[in-house]
């Protein structure tokens, strides 16, 4: 689960027009993330979409595998963001 408590407009590379702050809770391990988004806002609240890793050790979910295994730190998380006015 995330929950955002930080909403800047801030430019990024591959037209992120915000960076958003919260608390992601994964694994049962809560962590403070910060990410950018491409964010449109209107009246109705906002929507945008973000590409971003984080370890999957800091939120202790840890497997050993093998030396030649695929199984890497880095997870590639993709949102589908949506912050309803109000």
């Amino acid at each position: 689960m995330f929950s955002a408590n930080e909403f800047l407009a801030k430019a990024g590379e591959n037209g992120a027009t915000h960076e958003i702050g919260g608390e992601l809770e994964l694994h049962g391990q809560k962590k403070a993330i910060r990410f950018p988004a491409k964010v449109t806002v209107d009246a109705q609240g906002a929507q945008g979409l973000a590409e971003f890793t984080i370890n999957r050790k800091d939120f202790k979910i840890e497997y050993p595998g093998k030396p030649d295994d695929l199984i890497k730190d880095e997870v590639l998380l993709k949102l589908d963001l949506k912050f309803k006015a109000g």
